[in-house]
């Protein structure tokens, strides 16, 4: 029995701006994402009949899932009749703005096109991933990257040196669909500006990065669930070279100095009991 493991690496948004909504109802954005070293396990296997998928926490894992879906829209594209088991081992929060669901997607597209020896080129191979959902595409290299349109236009960047991160889920749902719809693009009067950001992310300067980081959606969030402002006060107040909302929350991250003021920052958060705190780094996959 064939098997492959592979890791699905969360991300964090250095920047999302959020600009007028298109003609198909979704919004044009740009953002800038890295990947964190906090991942999901992604096990495949070819046994069984037809597409199986398992999961280790309560998430979806019928026909409606993303994951299944990415087997699914694999094998209807590329006519493949063999069957497939995918078990997800999930570490990387849900419904949290890490973008877990789209990393295991975009993972099991490209393992499964792996495994299954499929001659797809990586222009075929977005192509794919775009139909399954904005981040989908970004998680095919991960890194640092800059997106626009719906996201699915992805530009990659020079990752950042190896930089300390601390992300604070605060034990709430924020579903995406409901933050949109509380964005009105023409009210926003502070905005990132992504274009200083790619300069300093194409420059590798951390403490730069830290200074810009910005996130349209933060402010709408924190108006209704004010953790969200409490956690980012929280980490300023460590080594910190800055923090912000991560996509459309709830989760708060921060950019630290090393890993000792990681380690002292979240063992404070932890110390709150209504969330949830990870100590993780800036991460690029070799591919």
């Amino acid at each position: 029995m064939k098997e492959l493991r592979l890791n699905a690496y969360a991300k964090v948004n250095l920047g999302l701006n959020v600009l007028q909504r298109r003609s198909d109802g979704y919004h044009e954005v740009e953002t800038v994402l890295h990947t964190v070293a906090l991942h999901d396990e992604i096990v495949l296997r070819e046994t069984g009949d037809g597409i199986r998928v398992t999961a280790d926490h309560d998430i979806p894992t019928g026909a409606d899932s993303l994951v299944y879906r990415a087997a699914a829209l694999l094998r209807e594209q590329l006519g493949v009749a063999r069957p497939v088991e995918i078990e997800i081992r999930k570490r990387v929060p849900v419904a949290a703005g890490l973008g877990g669901g789209s990393a295991d997607a975009a993972v099991t597209l490209m393992g499964l096109a792996q495994m299954w020896k499929l001659r797809l080129d990586g222009r075929e191979l977005h192509a794919l991933a775009a139909r399954l959902g904005a981040d989908v595409t970004f998680f095919l290299t991960g890194g640092a990257a800059v997106a626009r349109g719906r996201g699915e236009r992805v530009q990659t960047l020079p990752p950042l040196p190896t930089t300390w991160v601390v992300l604070a889920r605060p034990r709430i749902e924020v579903l995406t669909e409901w933050a949109y719809r509380q964005i009105q693009p023409a009210a926003i009067t502070r905005r990132p500006d992504i274009a200083q950001l790619v300069e300093a992310v194409s420059r590798r300067d951390v403490p730069a990065v830290g200074r810009l980081l910005g996130n349209v959606f933060e402010e709408v969030i924190a108006a209704h669930h004010p953790i969200v402002g409490e956690l980012k006060a929280q980490v300023l107040r460590g080594e910190a070279y800055g923090a912000v909302m991560t996509g459309t929350g709830p989760t708060v991250f921060g950019l630290m100095a090393n890993e000792a003021a990681a380690r002292r920052v979240a063992d404070q958060l932890a110390g709150r009991g209504d969330v949830d705190v990870f100590v993780t780094r800036t991460f690029a996959e070799e591919r």
